[in-house]
């Protein structure tokens, strides 16, 4: 079985402004990454994603793919949020889409 890869790059356009998050898996990263999503609830709501170096939760690589266009990641916090939360204290995220 091979070493889970996950890669997080922001890629850029031409005039170095962010474009798009891309997220770089290999089967293992990607059952990983999946493993750790569906854990995810009311009592463990957050995970970390860190250069493997020193990794709390998820270790992340940091070879980039291309080099021309993408910046690394090497750290990422995934937060799961109940709407009742976001209400109580984030209220604009709710507001906005109710606007939409």
């Amino acid at each position: 079985m091979a070493k889970a890869r996950i890669t997080f790059a922001l890629e850029r356009t031409e005039e170095g402004q962010p474009a798009e998050l891309l997220i770089y898996l290999n089967p293992e990263g990607r059952d990983l990454l999946v493993e750790e999503l569906t854990h995810l609830d009311e009592q463990s709501e957050h995970f970390h994603l860190q250069d493997e170096t020193w990794t709390i939760d998820v270790p992340l690589q940091t070879r980039i793919y291309n080099s021309d266009r993408e910046v690394i990641i090497d750290c990422v916090k995934i937060l799961f949020r109940l709407d009742e939360w976001d209400r109580r204290y984030f209220p604009h995220v709710i507001d906005a889409e109710a606007k939409e």
